[in-house]
């Protein structure tokens, strides 16, 4: 018993060494050489560390605004995050957190599953965004012990083939649409909005005209600098960290930076944020590019032909002007929605992040620019901010956390799954964790 306790919680239950042992299988598996499986297990166990080291300062940061905001106004603070919604469901699993790993690994194979069953299922796309799985499965792992209050394989089960069959569905719809605004590229998208993206591609048309293509319009020159996300996200965390500072007062300010004068304690806490989340997605990427080199290889092997769903950012390059324009028409979106939000005395404050501020509508605008111009870009943009806003509001509240993920498809789609297992869960009598 001493040495399954030993395996199970100081191996297994250790998420980077039990990633760092899927990387290494998976490259053996492929009859890579021994030093590339060694070399792949040590970068992926790194990066899931610094991944921590991120996601701790993050919390950290976060915490020390988060918590006088609320005293003051009796709100409570609402960060729409994907890596940080990762972080808030794992505290709340506590010492099963290990499972989402299990979860990832176990959606991934069902997916897999799914499309070799095609001709029944037709479900024909393999879902390999390495860091949207991990974030996602950490999430849907919750939501099922939250409601369910089931133990390990069953949670990680019933997590897995709900995940799965999301994954399969929402990327398989975006192939075609992908294909016509690649020139026909086979490929589609595995991301986080992709029942917004469908949305606007199907109703786009109704908006506007394609002869109105944002790409023909010319934009000024200075709303380059947020292509580049570490830019792009100081500014954004610096406007909001300022927003909830100056909201404090100065006197409150100026008593949680200590010597340091209050203005300059704002810069460097908005920077700081900045620099969390940099940290948290180089440990991300470091992580993922392993993992995901294995399992495509892995998914490859089992089923050639098979369309891969990968990440959103893939179809920017074909449209760049409309990624800028579903980032300004969705940061306009979150901004009436969160000023709606204080203006009606809502309990939760929320904080939009950039990652679903940013990847999520400028994707979404690229799919409604191919169908309907610039107006369909504008108008469904803004309306996916606001949709953002209070879907992920609700959705927080439900969960009990104090960030979510703020993409389109979890303020929508997810809602509704959250409310399906609360509801089970009240048929049993039983109360969420």
């Amino acid at each position: 018993m001493g040495i399954l306790e030993f395996i199970f919680k100081q191996i297994l239950g250790q998420a980077y060494i039990l990633l760092a042992i899927i990387v290494f299988i998976g490259y053996l598996a492929l009859k890579e050489p021994l030093s590339k499986a060694v070399g792949g297990a040590i970068k992926t166990a790194v990066g899931v560390l610094v991944l921590g080291v991120g996601a701790g300062s993050l919390i950290r940061t976060f915490g020390g605004i988060l918590t006088p905001i609320s005293e003051k106004f009796g709100m409570t603070g609402v960060l729409l995050d994907t890596y940080s919604t990762m972080v808030a469901t794992n505290e709340k699993l506590g010492e099963f957190a290990t499972w989402t790993i299990y979860t990832m690994l176990f959606s991934f194979i069902f997916n897999i599953i799914l499309v070799a069953f095609r001709k029944y299922t037709r479900i024909r796309s393999i879902f390999l965004t390495g860091n949207v799985m991990l974030v996602q499965t950490a999430i849907a792992t919750y939501i099922v012990y939250r409601f369910l209050h089931t133990s390990m394989i069953p949670t990680v089960l019933i997590a897995s083939a709900v995940m799965a069959v999301y994954w399969g569905v929402m990327s398989g719809v975006l192939i075609k649409p992908v294909k016509e605004i690649t020139g026909g590229a086979n490929f589609t998208i595995g991301h986080q909005q992709m029942l917004g993206s469908y949305v606007a591609y199907k109703i786009g048309h109704k908006l506007g005209k394609p002869e109105d293509d944002v790409e023909r319009i010319n934009f000024p020159s200075w709303l380059s600098i947020f292509q580049d996300n570490v830019v792009a996200s100081s500014v954004i965390l610096l406007i909001f960290v300022g927003i909830m500072m100056f909201a404090l007062g100065k006197d409150i300010v100026q008593g949680m930076a200590g010597t340091t004068h209050w203005v300059i304690y704002i810069f460097r806490t908005g920077l700081t944020l900045a620099v969390s989340l940099y940290i948290l997605l180089t440990g991300v990427r470091m992580m993922v590019g392993e993992l995901m080199m294995s399992f495509q290889g892995i998914s490859e092997k089992i089923l050639p032909g098979a369309v891969v769903a990968v990440d959103c950012a893939a179809i920017f390059g074909f449209a760049p002007k409309a990624v800028l324009l579903g980032f300004i028409g969705g940061a306009v979106g979150m901004i009436v929605g969160v000023i709606t939000l204080i203006a009606v005395r809502a309990p939760i404050l929320i904080i939009p992040g950039f990652i679903p501020m940013f990847f999520d509508n400028a994707t979404i605008g690229v799919f409604a620019n191919k169908r309907g111009g610039w107006k369909a870009a504008a108008i469904l943009t803004f309306c996916s901010g606001v949709i953002q806003v209070f879907g992920s509001g609700i959705a927080a509240n439900a969960m009990g956390v104090n960030a979510w993920q703020g993409s389109f498809d979890w303020a929508t789609i997810w809602l509704g799954i959250i409310a399906v297992f609360k509801f089970i869960g009240n048929i049993f009598g039983i109360s969420p964790v």
